[in-house]
């Protein structure tokens, strides 16, 4: 059953180098791949592009989808706030 994913969501890297860390949904294009950061290896000026098929979705997060359209919040920032869903699992 294939995930439906939304801007704003957490979601978990399954398979490649970065397996087991938890990225911050940022953008979606029209073939259906999707743009994910972490604040720290993957930043908000270069999120990397992966297959939908390489995640499972674990929360929506309306908290970081708002840090994230604020053009003043940093990486850092992010980072923390995807840390506290880390923590969770």
């Amino acid at each position: 059953m294939e995930q439906i994913f939304e801007i704003g969501d957490v979601v978990k890297s399954v398979s490649g180098h970065d397996k087991n860390r938890l990225f911050l949904v940022v953008s979606i294009d029209k073939s259906g791949k999707i743009g994910i950061i972490d604040g720290r290896y993957r930043e908000k000026a270069n999120p990397k592009i992966k297959n939908p098929k390489h995640l499972i979705k674990i929360a929506h997060s309306n908290e970081l989808l708002d840090k994230f359209n604020s053009k003043i919040v940093t990486n850092a920032e992010i980072y923390k706030a995807i840390k506290v869903y880390q923590d969770k699992e």
